[in-house]
Formats: structure tokens, sequence, C-alpha cells
């Protein structure tokens, strides 16, 4: 009698080694459905709680929002005043020619 040792065929033959095959096809099914409950007992855990609120009213976001606001205030300001001295430079000009031009006289004709 000739007997196609195979792997499932010895498997079989063994009592301890057929269960360890079993527990090792069974463990991913088991692992699944024990995820599955801890799961559910986690989002019922985080239903029933309830959000605590901070401190202060303002986040960190909100405040760091203020302060990149109040960056971009102070330096459009900055960039106005610069604008406004650079016009005034260009609206007096320098001439040699009559030192009492533009100047308004108050005479008695």
């Amino acid at each position: 009698m000739s007997v196609d040792p195979t792997l499932p065929i010895v498997i079989a033959q063994m009592g301890h080694a057929e269960r360890v095959a079993h527990e090792a096809q069974a463990h991913p099914e088991m692992a699944q459905a024990a995820a599955q409950q801890a799961a559910a007992q986690a989002l019922q855990h985080d239903r029933s709680q309830v959000q605590k609120a901070g401190e202060s009213g303002k986040s960190e976001v909100v405040d760091e929002r203020e302060r990149n606001r109040q960056q971009r205030r102070a330096l459009l300001l900055a960039r106005r005043k610069a604008r406004a001295a650079e016009e005034e430079e260009e609206e007096s000009p320098d001439s040699d020619d009559d030192p009492w031009s533009g100047n308004i006289l108050n005479i008695k004709v």
C-alpha cells in the first residue's frame, strides 16, 4: 500500500497539530470579532462623554490668526508711511530759481 504523504494528511493524523492548525486558521476571525466589539464599546464610551471646554475662550489657532493679522496691519502701516514720505519728497522740488515761488504773500495793493 502506498500512501501519498501530503501535508494535510500528515496534519490530520496528528491530534495536537490539528488543534494548532485550527486555532491558526480561526484566530484572524476571532481577532476581528474582538476588534469589532472593542470598537463598539469605544464608540459608546465616546458618545457618553461630554466634551470639556477649554479654560480660555480662544484657541491657539485663533490666537495665531490674530497675531498674523496684527503683523500684516503693522507691515501695511509701515509701507503706507514709507510711501507718504516718498511722495512728500517728490512734491517739494528743490528749485534754486526763485526762493519766493510757490509762497503766498499777504500784501495790500
